[in-house]
């Protein structure tokens, strides 16, 4: 049936088409049947899943986990009740163990499965000897006793919360902690096995980042975090709630929180703070180094220890030289002099032990190698060793194909770790670490940007040449000057790379950095859309184009409703073009150029077409429902279709047609192209939390590789008006049509070919008989064979 505008039109040309006596109709031509399925199962077997059901062939190759490591986020030492003296530790993971060593003999005794936990922030022995640990993403409680080596899930104290952090005890056995996302403090109490929620804790902050609990009083402390740092008391008598931060205390966040000899130590924005625990005033301590009183003192470490032989120690800031406490002068100052300095990170756990009579500090450094040490403070002497922590398959945050060599370069969520899987042996790597990659893009030769979590940092990485000082090198931090700290987007172009980022916690307004590469310089534009951060960009011409996402920094509520397309004049800042491509989406997590030159974006789930000048919203078009946050989303163009990885699903939308196909519906994170054309991206298995492998998708061959993709049919120098869209996989109805570029011995021999191609596939339905009358008089007209 032809459209009824169309009708005249095609009824004149087809007149004009019977007097030319140069083609003639196809008058028995068959309906269409429309186009064959461009997707044919290439990857095996059809599977069952675990109830016996029959699912279609999975399209993507799991190709293991890349990268395994030890990442402690916080430990602590206990005594088993046959007289081992322990370690415990919770290294990040799925399913994550709960991992026991004998200090003395360092052998690793029990590795003990915490269902559920990708890790702990919350670690502490009570005063009846049993560990419990405080996890996330699930906030559970678990408590591990020593005698049996059994884990009991005491379930999720504060339902809504996603982690635990800070646990504490008394001296009854029971424990205390705090959590997020709602900054609520509990308290668990061991003989009743019930909870006490002291609620959340303040209407804007959401992390209860610590707490500590204080003998003297009966009182809990609590830490508040982002964007202003508060210490709150709890009286566990009445639950009376009592902000108690001294006006001298300034931080975001208070990290730890410890009590000794009536001072609170707090670790606020990495300063060691104290607090009379009764006159909650912010006690002043003589540094030893100058003799002058001062109100904090750089800290690295995660709080101080228990108070033992000569006070409480910590590892200081940058030197990381062990640190005394004197708890009768209030003095700070170095163990010894010289200073002894702890070679495999940060204090993160402390306990003592008493050995022949003497009380002994062990410890655990490091957040990534089990680093353990004993101190004795009469002897002044300090032993180092790794624990053996056994190593899991880590969360995975990133991934990157080298356009080059076809490595694929992968990025560890927390832990930093990077290693490149290679396809040619099917093994993976172990390389520099990077801290937390948010984004990266390749610069030139074996040079990558990076974009570095939680810094807000761009350094470049040469992957050629092996770690060292200067490799990777840092180029700038934008998270103390601008307030800046998660690099979604590092885009270089020409002489410059461009850096699209989140605030800082508590903070609103990301930023687009434009580093100047030659000068080594960079200019920092915030807030271009009023309280989001930057999600994506793209360089076109001299001007930038950037998605936003609606969110702020970590712990704060998104202002804003919807995402803005905006068009940036680098030099300045100016913005220059303001547009909402999809009403209501959170982010647009992607933005590239499409083979017609315009832009093409993903929106949530939808992918839009903009003009590259003005940003006119052209089309969009909807692959599947739902809200995003601003880093979750790539796009990629092969063969005239765009490939995108988006919520968890690996979809394809048809450049021509708009026409969108998810070929995998869940687990998968990041999307890269390997110069075979060889799909990379994150993995996570069915029925886990987190991504730990990376997995692999081979897109159907391309018959018509450089295919003609332009929105209508043309036969030379004519448009024909047709729409063009792929017949088959790859192959556009202008690619099958005989090839106007050709050497044609005359007109009339390209007009009888492309006669002949009609009639076929006006046979196999692929056609309309109107849509032949169009490009059969294009073609008459055109100037083909006559050149």
């Amino acid at each position: 049936m032809i459209p009824r505008r169309l009708f005249r039109p095609v009824l004149f040309l087809a007149v004009l088409a019977v007097f030319s006596g140069l083609f003639t109709t196809a008058t028995g031509a068959a309906p269409p049947t429309g186009r064959p399925d461009p997707w044919p199962s290439e990857v095996g077997p059809e599977r069952p899943d675990a109830i016996g059901r029959t699912l279609a062939p999975d399209p993507i190759t799991n190709l293991g986990a890349p990268i395994s490591s030890l990442t402690v986020m916080e430990g602590t030492v206990g005594r088993t009740p046959d007289g081992r003296d322990v370690v415990y530790a919770v290294p990040a993971g799925e399913n994550a163990n709960l991992n026991v060593v004998d200090v003395h003999s360092r052998q690793l005794l029990h590795t003990v499965p915490l269902p559920g936990a990708a890790g702990a922030w919350g670690i502490v022995v009570a005063s009846d000897g049993r560990l419990y640990v405080g996890t996330y993403p699930n906030a559970h409680l678990y408590r591990f006793d020593p005698v049996t080596a059994v884990v009991t899930d005491l379930g999720r104290p504060v339902i809504g919360e996603s982690f635990i952090y800070g646990l504490t005890a008394d001296g009854n056995g029971n424990v205390f902690g705090g959590t997020y996302p709602n900054a609520h403090a509990f308290k668990y109490d061991a003989t009743t096995a019930q909870v006490t929620d002291y609620g959340s804790l303040d209407p804007v902050e959401q992390y209860a980042r610590s707490t500590v609990y204080d003998p003297d009083h009966n009182a809990l402390f609590v830490g508040i975090s982002t964007p202003v740092a508060k210490l709150l008391r709890i009286d566990l008598a009445t639950g009376t709630v009592q902000n108690v931060t001294p006006a001298s205390l300034v931080g975001g966040e208070i990290v730890d929180l410890d009590y000794a000899s009536g001072r609170v130590f707090a670790n606020v924005s990495g300063k060691l703070t104290v607090v009379d625990a009764v006159t909650f005033e912010q006690v002043k301590f003589t540094d030893a180094a100058t003799g002058g009183l001062v109100l904090t003192y750089p800290l690295a470490a995660r709080g101080v220890s228990g108070g033992g032989p000569g006070g409480v120690y910590f590892t200081t800031a940058t030197t990381l030289n062990l640190m005394r406490y004197d708890l009768d002068t209030n003095t700070v100052g170095t163990v010894t002099n010289p200073p002894i300095r702890m070679t495999r990170g940060a204090a993160i756990g402390y306990g003592w032990v008493t050995e022949n009579g003497q009380q002994i500090l062990y410890g655990l450094t490091g957040n990534y190698s089990g680093g353990t040490f004993r101190y004795d403070p009469v002897a002044r002497t300090l032993a180092q060793w790794s624990s053996p922590f056994q190593y899991v398959p880590v969360a995975l945050q990133h991934t990157i194909a080298d356009p080059t060599t076809g490595r694929v370069y992968v990025n560890a969520y927390l832990n930093g770790s990077t290693s490149y899987y290679d396809p040619a042996t099917g093994k993976a790597t172990v390389t520099a670490r990077q801290g937390q990659v948010e984004g990266w893009n390749w610069g030139p030769g074996s040079k990558m940007w990076v974009g570095i979590y939680p810094y807000g940092r761009l350094q470049l990485w040469d992957t050629a040449l092996p770690e060292s000082t200067t490799n990777p090198k840092v180029l700038f931090s934008l998270v103390d000057s601008d307030h800046q700290n998660r690099p979604f987007a590092v885009v270089p172009s020409g002489n410059s790379v461009y850096v699209g980022t989140t605030p800082g916690y508590g903070e609103y307004g990301g930023a687009i950095t434009v580093y100047d590469v030659p000068s080594n310089t960079f200019k920092v534009y915030r807030n271009l859309v009023t309280d989001q951060s930057i999600a994506s960009l793209l360089p076109v011409g001299t001007d930038v184009w950037a998605g936003s996402a609606i969110e702020g920094g970590q712990g704060t509520e998104p202002r804003a409703t919807e995402a803005h397309l905006v068009k940036v004049d680098p030099t300045t800042g100016a913005v220059t073009a303001d547009v909402v491509p999809v009403p209501g989406a959170a982010s647009i997590n992607e933005l590239t150029i499409g083979p017609d030159g315009n832009i093409w974006g993903l929106a949530d789930g939808n992918v839009f077409v903009a003009n590259k000048t003005t940003g006119a919203i052209l089309r969009t078009y909807t692959v599947f429902s739902g809200r995003l946050t601003g880093h979750d989303g790539a796009l990629s163009w092969r063969d005239g279709y765009l490939y995108g990885v988006s919520g968890g699903r690996l979809f394809v939308l048809d450049g021509l047609s708009g026409t969108s196909t998810i070929l995998r519906d869940h687990g998968l994170n990041r999307l890269t192209e390997g110069p075979d054309g060889t799909y990379y991206s994150l993995l996570r298995l069915d029925g886990w939390t987190i991504p730990t492998n990376l997995a692999s998708y081979k897109p159907p061959v391309d018959p018509c590789p450089k295919s003609d993709l332009r929105t209508n049919v043309w036969t030379g120098n004519i448009n024909s008006h047709v729409l063009n869209r792929h017949l088959e996989y790859g192959c556009t109805l202008t690619d099958v049509l005989p090839d106007a570029e050709a050497q044609w011995p005359s007109h009339g021999a390209y007009v009888v070919a492309v006669d002949r191609k009609l009639r076929q596939l006006e046979a196999a339905g692929q056609v309309e008989y109107w849509e032949g009358i169009l490009i059969r008089f294009a073609a008459a007209i055109s100037d083909v064979g006559r050149r």
